[in-house]
C-alpha cells in the first residue's frame, strides 16, 4: 500500500521517522471495534508495518479487562493463523509483584509481559498488553510484513557502510 492509498483511506500525510515514514489515523476501512488509533510505517512509499492500539483501559488494577481483550484477540488470531509461534504471559518477575500492580509491571522492563506472535506469510502479527500506569494500559496489535525485515536489513547495511567510511 502506497502513501496515496493510505491517505485515500483516511491516514495522515506521511511524516519522516528516521529512515522510515509514518502516518496515523483514527479509523480504517475495516476498523477494529476496540481500536482507538492506527499507525502505518512505510519504507520507500510501501507499507511495511501496521499497528492498532485499543481504546485506553482504565480503572483495571488487576488487569482483568486487559487480559480479557488480549485473550479475545489472541483467540481470533489462533482461529485464523493457528497456534502462536511464540508467546510470553507472565507478570511479577521483578519489583511489581502484587496482583493490583499488573499494568505497572508490564511497563517496567523485565517485570513481565503479555505477548503472542504469529507467523504469517514471512511476516508476523503480535498481540500484546501495554502498561502505562496503575490500572491503565491498552492492547496493541502489530503486523510486520516481510518487507519490514528487508527494510531493516537494508538500513543496517547502509549504516554499516556509512560507519566504515567515517573512520
Amino acid at each position: 500500500m502506497s502513501h496515496a492509498e493510505l491517505q485515500a483511506v483516511g491516514f495522515s500525510a506521511p511524516k519522516p521517522l528516521e529512515d522510515f515514514e509514518y502516518a496515523t489515523s483514527v479509523s480504517t476501512p475495516k476498523p477494529w471495534s476496540q481500536g482507538n488509533s492506527y499507525f502505518a510505517l512505510s519504507y520507500k512509499d510501501k507499507l511495511v508495518k501496521a499497528i492498532v492500539e485499543s481504546k485506553p483501559i482504565t480503572d483495571d488494577v488487576y488487569g482483568s479487562e486487559g487480559k480479557a481483550l488480549y485473550s479475545s484477540v489472541k483467540s481470533i488470531l489462533v482461529k485464523k493463523y493457528g497456534n502462536p509461534s511464540s508467546e510470553f504471559e507472565h507478570t511479577g518477575m521483578k519489583l511489581y509483584d502484587d496482583a493490583d500492580e499488573f499494568y505497572q509491571c508490564l511497563e517496567y522492563s523485565g517485570c513481565g509481559g503479555y505477548m503472542a506472535s504469529f507467523s504469517v506469510g514471512g511476516g508476523s502479527i503480535q498481540v500484546s498488553i501495554e502498561g502505562s500506569r496503575r490500572g491503565q494500559g491498552n492492547v496493541k496489535i502489530t503486523y510486520e510484513s516481510p518487507a519490514f525485515y528487508n527494510a531493516k536489513e537494508a538500513i543496517e547495511a547502509q549504516d554499516a557502510k556509512s560507519d566504515s567510511s567515517a573512520f
